[in-house]
């Protein structure tokens, strides 16, 4: 299948976090000099979450799209997503903050995007709570979201625009029955907001009021998005940037079972969140971000590679390894090519890019696993929490190289030589060519190879 022109995608290579929103924004700044840019995301809703540095301020991004900074882009929320109307809001009043008093880019939301409402996250802590103690999720409500399109019962952006009440009534007292049979009150149930602090359900009358005004807010941002995407997809002189959130290690069927995330955190979701007008196969660059010298993950999951305390701790500290939304500290182990390269396989990548290439120490090897070990076979990986616990990682350690001399360096053949022997290894074993790396948390820091 022919690929389009000016076409990127990016996702997550392993469990998120990985910096894939500061690739983007690059992508997105470099393409928006010469041309119309499209970028478009089709999963996921404010549990995502990147820093975009805008002149002296630095803003997290949650719903908004990177490129959301720059003047003349596109930006669209796609179906796919499950959408926060009063995070969204709060994130859009940020970026007017910062800019001002404007958004830069253009804002478009699909409405067939699926809303998501405070009901979802009370539902979801509830369960939580009756199940587990809380433990696993953002917090964000995605799950309930995504569950009602399954039992055919969504709101969708649409049905905020011209808004009525009749769906929204007949939703709260759905999940007031939902929530009363777990034994709670909905009405009395605490909600986490975009900016921390918990925020009261409320009664029927307050939450519908409240639903209502943010509708009449959002509504001259929705619309039918179709005919636009056709016709920049058939423009091979628009440039698109597809944005994924989360990453393969986090999808519900890849992922460390019973550690996911709802939605189609793969290139596939593009498909269906376009209603079949981008096949995925046709776009010239789909990378997987992964972190090159150790891997982080934020959830219940336990895997493999753990990671010496103290090291993992000061990589924590150097690399500001914290949740984007949650502020949550990431859990810290070695990097894992049975699992990565599991995920570039799956996930359909064509290149990777291998970012915090700067987190490194001089007397320290990077130990990376390169196999597992089970009853003294070796095994492949498996998304599966309990069959994972069963499992040796069998590692292999390469030498570290000067961080000074590697921010110097302006091309990929004038990087320190023991980096240049380790993303080789890189590349051979996950069986993908890289794009680009980053050598430092500046967007400058980084040296594309293709």
């Amino acid at each position: 299948m022919p690929v389009r022109p000016n076409s990127f995608a990016f996702c997550g290579g392993a469990y998120g976090d990985e910096g894939k929103g500061r690739i983007v924004d690059q992508y997105v700044s470099d393409y928006a000099k010469h041309g119309p840019v499209f970028v478009y995301r089709d999963n996921g809703g404010s549990n995502a979450g990147h820093t975009v540095a805008f002149g002296n301020t630095k803003v997290a991004l949650h719903q908004l799209l990177s490129g959301t900074f720059i003047e003349d882009v596109m930006t669209i929320l796609g179906k796919g997503m499950v959408v926060h109307p009063g995070d969204l809001l709060a994130e859009m009043a940020a970026v007017k903050q910062a800019t001002g008093g404007s958004i830069p880019a253009t804002i478009l939301i699909d409405e067939m995007a699926v809303v998501l409402l405070d009901t979802h996250r009370a539902y979801e802590a509830v369960l939580q709570d009756w199940q587990t103690g809380n433990r696993g999720t953002t917090g964000r409500g995605i799950s309930p979201a995504y569950v009602d399109v399954l039992l055919r019962h969504p709101i969708r952006m649409r049905d905020l625009k011209p808004f009525t009440s009749e769906k929204i009534v007949k939703h709260y007292k759905l999940y007031q029955a939902l929530i009363a049979g777990l034994g709670q009150n909905l009405a009395e149930c605490a909600v986490p907001t975009l900016a921390g602090e918990k925020q009261i359900v409320g009664s029927e009358q307050v939450f519908v009021a409240r639903v209502a005004e943010q509708a009449t807010r959002l509504a001259p941002y929705i619309a039918g998005v179709f005919d636009v995407l056709s016709a920049a997809w058939a423009d091979e002189k628009t440039t698109f940037v597809f944005e994924k959130a989360q990453a393969i290690g986090l999808d519900v069927r890849w992922g460390v079972y019973p550690d996911f995330t709802a939605s189609d955190t793969t290139f596939g979701g593009i498909f269906a969140s376009t209603e079949g007008i981008i096949n995925p196969a046709e776009i010239g660059i789909r990378a997987g971000v992964i972190k090159a010298t150790y891997m982080s993950s934020v959830g219940i999951r336990q895997l493999p590679s753990v990671m010496d305390a103290a090291l993992a701790n000061k990589i924590r500290q150097d690399a500001d390894e914290y949740g984007a939304t949650t502020k949550r500290p990431r859990d810290i182990v070695h990097f894992d090519v049975p699992a990565t390269a599991f995920f570039a396989r799956v996930g359909g990548l064509t290149h990777l890019v291998a970012t915090h290439m700067d987190i490194v120490y001089p007397d320290t090897p990077i130990k990376v696993c390169v196999a597992y070990a089970q009853q003294g076979k070796t095994v492949s990986y498996r998304p599966d929490q309990a069959y994972l616990s069963t499992i040796a990682p069998v590692y292999q350690e390469f030498a570290p190289w000067d961080v000074t001399e590697l921010q110097q360096a302006k091309t990929s053949s004038q990087l320190p030589r023991t980096a240049q022997t380790y993303l080789k290894f890189l590349e051979d074993s996950l069986g993908v060519p890289l794009l680009m790396i980053t050598t430092g948390p500046k967007r400058e820091e980084g040296i594309r190879f293709h």
